[in-house]
């Protein structure tokens, strides 16, 4: 099955991708969030209009989306932004937190890298290169 934007429906995606990860509001409707497999390169939102057509997607892993998280944001933020990370790690003895996401900037995976304070606040963000492409984890 393949969607086509204003004809197929909510109902076609789902049958499609099953069931999402999240469910958002968006202009004239909502999005369906699904991240594309453990750890994927992409986390889609499908967008569904008001009357129930699929109007198209958006990868949320997208270039410009990562250069959205800044600083001072919080972590309901960061989720809406750019949909669950593939990974989390607790750093007690800094009181930090990790988010990773894997992304596919141009020809090569990479690494986004979110890390929030005890508060759930973002202190910083880094752009790594991705340990798998070099037989890494």
């Amino acid at each position: 099955m393949r969607l086509s934007e204003g004809k197929s429906t909510e109902q076609d995606v789902r049958q499609l991708f099953g069931e999402p990860t999240a469910v958002r509001d968006v202009t004239g409707g909502k999005g369906l969030v699904y991240p594309l497999g453990p750890e994927g390169p992409h986390t889609l939102l499908m967008k569904i209009g008001a009357d129930g057509k699929y109007l198209g997607r958006e990868d949320l892993l997208a270039r410009s989306n990562l250069d959205r998280i800044t600083p001072g944001m919080k972590e309901r933020d960061v989720l809406i932004t750019l949909g669950k990370p593939g990974k989390a790690q607790r750093f007690p003895l800094k009181r930090q937190t990790t988010w990773e996401w894997r992304f596919n900037d141009r020809t090569d995976t990479r690494m986004f890298v979110v890390t929030f304070d005890e508060s759930g606040t973002v202190v910083n963000t880094a752009f790594e290169e991705d340990p798998r492409r070099f037989g890494g984890r």
